[in-house]
Order: C-alpha cells, then sequence, then structure tokens
C-alpha cells in the first residue's frame, strides 16, 4: 500500500491510496501542521516508497500508518 495523493481542506488532510481507498484525518491530530499555513502544508515530499510524507521546513514526518491509528476514530472521505 503506497500514497498516489495528498491534499487538505481548512480542517483535514487527506490521502489516496494504490488501493484507490481516500482516507481524511482531523489536522488537530498532527499539531505541526494544524499549525502550518496552507501553502507550508503544500511543500511536501513522498518518501523513496511511497509510504511517508516529510515536510522539511515544519520538520514533520508522517507514516503511512500514521493515518491508521486506531487509538483514534478514523474518518473517512466522502468524495
Amino acid at each position: 500500500m503506497t500514497i498516489k495523493h495528498i491534499w487538505f481542506d481548512e480542517a483535514n488532510i487527506y490521502v489516496v491510496l494504490d488501493t484507490g481507498h481516500t482516507i481524511g484525518n482531523p489536522l488537530s491530530w498532527f499539531k505541526r501542521l494544524e499549525s502550518a499555513t496552507p501553502e507550508q502544508r503544500q511543500h511536501f515530499k513522498l518518501g523513496s516508497g511511497r509510504n511517508s510524507v516529510h515536510w522539511e521546513a515544519l520538520d514533520e514526518d508522517l507514516s503511512l500508518e500514521s493515518f491508521f491509528d486506531f487509538k483514534r476514530e478514523l474518518n473517512y472521505a466522502n468524495i
């Protein structure tokens, strides 16, 4: 499973997986992203295996697994 696409709305981060599934999580789960400007959020790089995301300017790294944190309620995008 790998990340194909990432986007944001005012309150959430969304990832589209190579399986076709889309997952949305609240930005409040990721304080650095929540505090960032929309422009800062757009400056990311996917890891070499497309299973992580890095924001150099924000010093933030998210693994694909962090989107499946079962200690939190999952949010599924309504598209």
